[in-house]
């Protein structure tokens, strides 16, 4: 029930921001616009995006540093299964998705992978919040922006330090579930706490200071391939706005995506996109065929390849295969 409630908010939130981000438009305008579209750029911007995909699977393999062996290839298939599921479940289920993925073609647990993802979003979190802020420096954000920029620096910020506070204390808090285990075992807490355990296992990277720059340095160079393909779809449509407002864009864009929505983040993405392009004086024609272009190429590949390996891994009758009402601090 609860699940179903959350799906229908997401719907309607959904659908508000979209009617908010179409009304006043006119089809012969849109034609008018997508028919000076250069087809090569929208092609040449799906593809690069997958350098970010690349990086992030290279970053994934980090975090998983020290726990079960995983080769670049399973982790590939399973984060890109997991996008797919993302731009198709409610609640960011595809992160449960790749964790079961990557659980059933390297043994990994499902606890400690999802270990990993929490820290790897938390992170991504952060950067978009940094790629705010710094916006907010330098050019007024429209109004409504600037307090979901602020709380989400809280949040991602309080999450990290409490990431970090589980990791530097991850043996005690081995011992102390332990202790607890054994008191109780057989009981209906067994099950969570010996998830705990493995999810702290997931935090090793956190531990390393030398990994962490790693994985913070990639996270960086990840948002910044996320932008250059803003800018090759820009590319394809005939007006031009400065490489800074796709960065601010990227960022606002993916704190928005945070916000329930229906699957594929119909309306949280287009909203902000356009409210972003036009603070930075781009007309609302131009600014709402891209947004609507742009999030067609971030979202069609992707999900195409996903739900090929999603077929090929004998994964069809899994609809759901963990409970879909989990989410996680997010950014695309």
């Amino acid at each position: 029930m609860r699940r179903r409630g959350f799906l229908l908010l997401g719907v309607a939130l959904s659908t508000a921001l979209l009617a908010w981000t179409l009304r006043g438009m006119h089809l012969e305008e849109w034609g008018r616009i997508l028919r000076e579209v250069e087809i090569l750029w929208l092609l040449t911007g799906a593809i690069f995006y997958f350098v970010a995909v690349i990086l992030r699977t290279w970053r994934w393999g980090i975090l998983l540093h020290g726990l079960q062996p995983t080769g670049f290839r399973e982790r590939f298939v399973a984060l890109t299964i997991g996008y797919m599921g993302n731009n198709l479940y409610p609640a960011r289920a595809g992160e449960l998705l790749r964790a079961y993925v990557l659980q059933r073609r390297c043994g990994l647990s499902l606890s400690a992978s999802l270990g990993t993802i929490v820290v790897e979003r938390v992170l991504d979190g952060l950067m978009v919040v940094f790629l705010a802020l710094l916006a907010l420096m330098f050019f007024p954000l429209p109004v409504l922006l600037r307090p979901a920029v602020i709380a989400g620096g809280l949040v991602f910020g309080g999450a990290l330090l409490m990431l970090l506070g589980m990791a530097r204390n991850a043996s005690k808090l081995h011992g102390l579930l332990e202790r607890i285990l054994q008191q109780r075992s057989g009981s209906r807490v067994e099950r969570p706490l010996r998830f705990l355990m493995q999810f702290l296992d997931g935090l090793t990277v956190l531990q390393r200071p030398i990994l962490a720059l790693a994985v913070g340095s990639l996270t960086a160079l990840i948002w910044l391939v996320e932008a250059g393909t803003y800018w090759l779809v820009l590319m394809a449509f005939p007006f031009r706005t400065s490489f800074f407002s796709l960065l601010v864009m990227t960022a606002v864009v993916n704190l928005a995506t945070a916000l329930p929505s229906a699957p594929g983040y119909v309306g949280t993405f287009e909203a902000p996109g356009v409210a972003v392009l036009q603070a930075f004086g781009i007309p609302s024609s131009m600014a709402v065929a891209y947004t609507l272009t742009l999030h067609l190429v971030l979202w069609l590949p992707i999900t195409l390849l996903g739900l090929s390996l999603f077929l090929r891994e004998g994964l069809r009758g899994v609809a759901h295969p963990l409970d879909a009402s989990t989410s996680f601090p997010s950014a695309p």
